[in-house]
């Protein structure tokens, strides 16, 4: 099935805005069985999602004293920074400190003690903000392991259902690896996960596509084409309408050329389904619109991190193949990952084998494969593919583009009450489209500024209630948090995700010692007392 067929066979969109389901509940259903045993236990904090935001809410919460329970469905903690995201997304490092600041220099004190200062692959760590997958995943485990006495780490564990009385969640249950069936009851709950799966088994209305133009006078949101190199819309009949369609998600992969650790390719089962979508690039070199297909950037170890182009019109990214994942059943999301996973098998395999491509750029992947020590466990390509955007709850406030546009008047991007992060990214979208939908070479949806630091997005506030629902006091959201398409766009980068998800920790912990509910508790001292910055004009 290549990808035109398989946007027909998925193409039961999301609407935009959702009254809140949780479709992973009939995942026992689809395959036939019925829960088994189920047990019980209780804890003082729940946080369902093993990203980089939940991994920052579960250990700050237990270095608070907290007795905490951190649950995903991945076997790996890190979500893409340890699957693949290797080039850490911050335009200006300097904004970012608590544990994004100590994550990123246990990352470069690994590579002091491995590589040592001295070694030629030290310039490609960046400073510790580019690192290798599998490093990454070990400072994680080394940060989870020393709050074990008081934070429960379960992989593999997917959530069935929520239990919401009145205005708190009650109690969560999860399907252990084995099938079993586990309660887990707790003071406050906490959502990590990149498509806010917690929120929405509670019922918290959601959004998923994109809003117009209209809805909040964003002058950049719906539909859109944009000439990236000169950073104007392309003025089409449909310009600013609201879609359903969401950015690309792609398989961020690591290749090698060091032969001793080098896995070669394999042709993939699936690479007739998707050579249809590969076959353009024949004539993109022919025109030489496409003169070049490198591995990626570089990462010690001989390793190469390869991600999905934001500007050619065939890259690792399946535009559309997308749409559904947010709101699809855990079986439907394995099916989805194994069609990313396959494509992007097949990309290497056609750049690599196949006589039409130039030879230049053929014989530089013939030096390539996968590398023996990247994702071991899942045959060397990523775990987790990279979803860029999943639902947007509807929260006591929301970030719109205005949050990080400049007033003429002011000078400034506007204050916001009870601020706790900055969201400093570019506006960057991937392709919403494929390139049957191009206009003048360029895609739909893509939102691109090569100089991200003087793009119209600048760092901006994020305010606390953006983690909050509207109608739950014991629930918080730090990673599909309240904004719309276009202001995610900014907030989807994984250090302020993690800023987010360590203030959720602190908030939850400071709430069970004083016994409220995170929803009223006050937030102005919690950045301050992490040494968040949330002031980003001096």
């Amino acid at each position: 099935m290549n990808r035109r067929h398989f946007l027909k066979a998925t193409a039961a969109v999301a609407a935009v805005v959702n009254t809140g389901s949780f479709t992973t509940q009939s995942a026992a259903a689809e395959r036939g069985t019925l829960p088994g045993a189920v047990s019980s236990t209780a804890c003082d904090i729940f946080v369902y999602g093993s990203t980089p935001g939940g991994l920052a809410a579960a250990i700050e919460a237990a270095r608070r004293g907290c007795k905490v329970v951190l649950a995903c469905p991945q076997k790996h903690p890190g979500g893409m920074t340890a699957s693949g995201l290797s080039t850490t997304d911050a335009v200006r490092p300097e904004l970012f400190g608590g544990l994004v600041a100590e994550f990123i220099a246990k990352v470069r004190e690994e590579y002091r003690r491995t590589l040592g200062e001295g070694s030629p692959q030290w310039q490609f760590i960046k400073d510790g903000w580019f690192y290798e997958p599998s490093v990454a995943e070990r400072v994680f485990d080394r940060m989870l392991e020393a709050e074990a006495e008081r934070l429960q780490f379960w992989r593999g564990h997917h959530l069935v259902t929520a239990t919401v009385r009145g205005d708190r969640v009650m109690e969560v249950e999860l399907e252990k690896p084995t099938g079993e069936r586990v309660r887990v009851t707790a003071k406050t709950f906490i959502d990590g996960t990149y498509e806010g799966d917690l929120a929405a088994a509670a019922r918290v209305p959601y959004r998923v596509g994109r809003e117009g133009r209209d809805e909040h006078g964003e002058s950049l949101a719906g539909i859109h084409y944009m000439n990236w190199r000169t950073g104007q819309q392309i003025q089409t009949p449909d310009t600013g309408e609201p879609s359903p369609a969401i950015q690309a998600f792609c398989a961020r992969c690591i290749f090698t050329t060091d032969k001793e650790k080098l896995v070669p390719f394999a042709k993939p089962a699936a690479y007739e389904q998707h050579l249809p979508d590969l076959l353009p690039l024949l004539d993109d070199f022919a025109t030489r619109r496409v003169t070049q297909r490198g591995l990626g950037t570089p990462l010690p170890g001989r390793k190469f991190q390869l991600n999905g182009s934001i500007d050619q019109l065939t890259s690792l990214n399946c535009p559309g193949a997308s749409w559904t994942w947010p709101e699809a059943a855990r079986h439907h999301r394995a099916r989805l990952e194994k069609f990313h996973l396959d494509h992007a098998a097949s990309y290497a395999w056609f750049l690599q084998k196949e006589p039409r491509v130039p030879e230049k750029i053929r014989a530089l992947w013939k030096t390539a494969g996968l590398h023996r020590d990247e994702f071991a466990d899942h045959g060397h390509w990523p775990w987790q593919i990279y979803v860029r955007q999943g639902r947007r709850i509807e929260g006591r406030a929301r970030v719109t583009q205005h949050n990080f546009t400049v007033d003429a008047k002011t000078g400034r991007t506007p204050r916001v009450a009870q601020a706790i992060a900055i969201g400093e990214h570019s506006f960057d979208v991937h392709p919403c489209h494929d390139r049957r939908y191009a206009v003048e070479g360029f895609m739909e949806g893509v939102l691109w500024y090569p100089k991200k630091a003087f793009g119209p997005a600048q760092p901006g506030q994020v305010a606390y209630g953006a983690m909050l629902p509207k109608k739950l006091n014991n629930l918080l959201v730090p990673v599909a948090l309240s904004s719309t398409h276009l202001a995610m766009s900014v907030l989807r980068m994984e250090p302020l995700w993690m800023t987010t998800g360590q203030i959720a920790g602190l908030a939850a912990a400071v709430a069970k010692d004083k016994r409220m509910d995170v929803a009223n508790l006050d937030p102005n001292p919690l950045p301050r007392e992490l040494k968040i910055k949330v002031e980003p004009h001096g």
